[in-house]
């Protein structure tokens, strides 16, 4: 395998550039699709208990998607309050946040005009398509632009679901025709376990930091402070984006509900909350078994990220976790079997 890189990198690179694109082109289908597969690994232990009780495939994927779906309705009915209080105070969110938009743009207003004034002397052409382009990007989506996507997103969540309940299904299958292309079934076997493993601990932690997070934010009386708990665990799935994405949207929510410097401290009792968890818990849980290197897990992330945005960021690190186990398993058979190496 490693003589076939080595001699054949044009033809590889060619490869992985025209698989970047045709998954840049199809994200509508594969997105929800790889986010599937994913969560079908992750849900491999629930599947595997029902196996050991001789429920046949489709009766314990049946199970096990209603088991998923049962839970997020629990999580969303328990938070249904919170959300209300949050949605019901979003008029007087908006007006505060209109008017510091207005007080940010008057602070700005003598800089742009200069930056008009000069545009005008050296090309008054792109000065007016300057201000075609203000007035396009004033434009807010309309009522008639959410309901065209509806039904897309209607279609995506079909596919998830559908992918979800035949990867479970039939992943077996699956890991039993590998071996026509020369795979180890159990070599499958043992990477989606890792991935469960993994995401098991990485839950476990997360539960915990959005409690912490949660009775933290309550005891200092930001209101939603359950549904920000909540925010900042799930936020916490998506490695290094999702923690900064979460500050900087309590630095916005402490704005509107304090004043002064009261305003940064729910994002400050966050991070430092965070920080705990990234610098002692996460690493005593996971240990080193598990561990990822961090560059691969920055330039997955960041090549998911541009694929398919915020679910790009969820599949990026379990996908790590799987192609480097199944990675892993090659370089180990090719160690005990040499000639495996010249395939």
């Amino acid at each position: 395998m490693t003589e076939f890189l080595r001699n054949r990198w044009p033809e590889t690179v060619l490869a992985v550039l025209a698989l970047a694109w045709a998954l840049k082109v199809a994200e509508a289908v594969m997105a929800p699709l790889v986010l599937a597969f994913v969560t079908a690994l992750v849900l491999t232990p629930v599947m595997n208990v029902q196996k050991r009780f001789g429920l046949r495939p489709s009766i314990a994927a049946t199970i096990t998607l209603l088991l998923a779906l049962c839970f997020v309705a629990a999580i969303v009915l328990t938070l249904q309050p919170w959300v209300v209080e949050i949605v019901d105070a979003w008029p007087r969110v908006a007006r505060e946040l209109r008017s510091a938009m207005l007080d940010v743009r008057y602070s700005l207003s003598g800089l742009i005009d200069a930056q008009r004034e000069v545009i005008e002397a050296i090309a008054p052409d792109a000065a007016e398509g300057a201000s075609g382009a203000e007035g396009a990007a004033a434009a807010l989506p309309s009522l008639a632009d959410a309901a065209w996507m509806a039904p897309a997103l209607g279609a995506q969540i079909l596919i998830f679901l559908g992918g979800l309940f035949f990867f479970l299904m039939g992943k077996d299958r699956v890991y039993d025709w590998a071996q026509i292309a020369g795979f180890r079934p159990g070599d499958f076997r043992r990477a989606e376990a890792r991935v469960a493993s993994y995401f098991g601990a990485v839950t476990l932690i997360n539960v915990a930091l959005a409690t912490a997070v949660g009775l933290a934010l309550a005891a200092y009386g930001l209101p939603g402070a359950p549904v920000w708990g909540v925010v900042a665990g799930m936020a916490n799935f998506v490695i290094y984006l999702g923690p900064a994405v979460t500050a900087a949207m309590l630095l916005l929510a402490g704005t509107v509900a304090f004043d002064g410097v009261a305003a940064v401290a729910p994002m400050l009792i966050y991070l430092g909350i965070n920080l705990m968890e990234a610098q002692f818990v996460t690493p005593m849980v996971i240990g080193q078994r598990m561990r990822l290197d961090p560059l691969l897990v920055f330039l997955s992330l960041t090549l998911w990220l541009w694929l398919w945005g915020p679910i790009g960021g969820i599949v990026a690190i379990p996908l790590v976790l799987w192609v480097q186990s199944l990675w892993n398993d090659a370089m180990a058979h090719a160690r005990q079997e040499p000639h495996r190496l010249l395939v």
